[in-house]
């Protein structure tokens, strides 16, 4: 008896969705952005084109999922008696060790990567969207791949 597998786009995976779906979710993550940087007084350390940042947008989308995870598991229903006892969700049984690494998680990302990232300082010092050149440079390095992969591979240089 042979398992097949098949590829399971999961919830934080935007690509493939359809522009009426990816802008309910760039809404949601927007209004999840804007409690994260008030609750944890971030005004002035994430920038306010944060959405332009796609690998800043990722990071605080993995905050966010986790976040939610913590905070607002997703749980089944148990059926209830129709009509005595209706139908409730059932206790997520979320640990306080999870809430704990969440924020463990956060600081590590406030003060790891945004403290760090390349980017996004002039971003904040101008107080509007800079770009700098990272998309240029990223097509570039694309292309140079690209052309490498035509060429052999000296196997010997490489594991050296």
């Amino acid at each position: 008896m042979g398992s097949e597998y098949v590829r399971f786009g999961l919830s934080w995976n935007w690509e493939g969705l359809d522009e009426t779906e990816l802008q309910r979710r760039h809404g949601e993550l927007r209004t999840w952005v804007n409690w994260f940087v008030a609750r944890y007084h971030l005004v002035g350390r994430v920038p306010r084109c944060w959405d332009r940042h796609p690998g800043l947008v990722d990071e605080l989308k993995a905050l966010w999922y986790y976040h939610e995870e913590v905070t607002n598991p997703l749980v089944p229903v148990v059926d209830g008696d129709q009509v005595h006892d209706p139908s409730e969700p059932e206790d997520p049984e979320v640990l306080a060790r999870a809430y704990h690494d969440w924020h463990e998680a956060r600081w590590r990302w406030m003060t790891g990567p945004l403290a760090d990232a390349a980017g996004y300082r002039e971003c904040l010092a101008r107080q509007e969207h800079v770009d700098d050149g990272h998309a240029s440079d990223a097509r570039a390095f694309a292309e140079a791949s690209a052309a490498g992969v035509e060429e052999p591979m000296d196997t010997a240089q490489v594991l050296s």
